[in-house]
């Protein structure tokens, strides 16, 4: 993997959950990365207001999809330490990725 880029802004989750979160967004976007082959660089930013949660995202410069992809709070918390929950996140970043690359 490249490189990849998370900027996140929190307003109600502790900041030891922050960056728990953080971490499972990154190794989720590398693990696509190495998985699928169809972008090398990742601009992510993500953010949280009243545990509603939006993610946006310009791969390789690309950014074609201008409509955040809306995560839930308690499955980003669930994907911490659940296989299961990881999975289900990865497949919906997959999906937006897809879509911000106009696939």
């Amino acid at each position: 993997m490249g490189d990849v880029r998370l900027t996140a802004a929190f307003s109600t989750v502790p900041a030891g959950e922050q960056e728990e979160i953080k971490r499972v967004l990154i190794e989720t976007v590398e693990q696509l990365a190495r998985d699928d082959r169809t972008f090398a660089t990742a601009r992510i930013v993500f953010t949280e207001s009243d545990e509603r949660c939006g993610l946006t995202a310009e791969l390789d410069g690309v950014k074609r999809e201008g409509v955040p992809l809306q995560l839930d709070i308690e499955h980003l918390e669930d994907a911490k330490t659940s296989a299961g929950a990881r999975a289900q996140l990865k497949e919906a970043l997959r999906l937006y990725f897809r879509r911000v690359l106009g696939k």
